[in-house]
């Protein structure tokens, strides 16, 4: 099968007859650039899928929100119209209710308007005007911020930041958390979180005796992030926490990362953020 020629149209002048080839060359073009149409779908169907740009992140409280981008804005195809954000698109407060449940979320249409809307719902069933492209849970009383999914390339885990807080071997002895086993770090954490969807801290840390722990702690605010703990014996022991993405400052901030034991040794010879977009 040969490739096809695109555009197979010509120019015409003004006045000449269009003859049927020339119409059939310029629907072809139009349609499926150039190509048979028993070789190729119609541009429009091909296009139907597309989505680019659009991620799905935790906004307190119990809200949703598709970050924007201007080098990378959300784009997508809905119900075989075009539309795109010029902002982040924030999902309505108050859009959970009931007992536990898994629900769906989906992009509207908007007559009016190239942008889109975000709306929820228990069933995945899209409506006239809507394009099903994520997921979460809700437990009744809070939104699991974990369980936050987008249907589409930048699902979590496609796209991952490292930020290396510590990574040299470090032993303490030392039972509360003190200044001298400490790592200092300034971190425009507003850019770091822009379209993430999680956020976890992981560490290589074990104690000799009773257990180890490792705490990244807000220094600007005067606050714990998050503290890991661990009874393991084992130079190659990970251990990660939960999604931190919504304890992490929203600006710049001085952050450090803190160990000590309560037995008689633990170390501590790497860890650092992992951000998920």
């Amino acid at each position: 099968m040969s490739d096809p020629i695109y555009p197979s149209s010509q120019d015409v002048s003004a006045g000449q007859p269009t003859s049927v080839v020339q119409y059939n060359r310029l629907r072809a073009d139009a349609l499926t650039l150039g190509a048979a149409a028993a070789d190729a779908v119609p541009l429009g169907t091909f296009l139907a899928g597309y989505i680019s740009g659009v991620s799905l992140a935790y906004l307190a409280t119990n809200r949703l929100r598709v970050a924007y981008n201007a080098a990378y804005p959300p784009t997508l195809m809905i119900r075989g119209t075009m539309c795109q954000a010029q902002a982040s698109v924030d999902l309505p407060a108050g859009s959970f209710s009931g007992p536990a449940a898994d629900w769906y979320v989906f992009a509207n249409r908007v007559a009016g308007s190239s942008s889109f809307t975000l709306s929820l719902n228990t069933s995945m069933s899209a409506g006239a005007d809507q394009r099903l492209i994520g997921t979460c849970r809700w437990d009744g009383t809070a939104l699991d911020t974990t369980s936050i999914q987008a249907y589409t390339p930048d699902s979590p885990g496609c796209k991952v930041s490292v930020v290396v807080l510590h990574g040299f071997v470090q032993n303490t002895s030392q039972t509360t958390y003190a200044s001298q086993y400490v790592c200092k770090h300034l971190l425009n954490y507003g850019l770091l979180r822009s379209g993430a969807k999680a956020a976890y801290l992981v560490a290589n840390m074990w104690a000799t005796s009773a257990t180890g722990y490792v705490r990244f702690y807000n220094t600007t605010d005067s606050a714990t992030i998050v503290e890991l703990s661990t009874t393991a014996t084992s130079a190659y022991n990970l251990v990660k926490s939960g999604d931190l993405l919504a304890a992490l400052p929203s600006a710049s901030a001085e952050t450090r990362l803190e160990w000590k034991t309560s037995g008689t040794r633990m170390d501590c010879d790497w860890a650092a953020l992992v951000f998920e977009y």
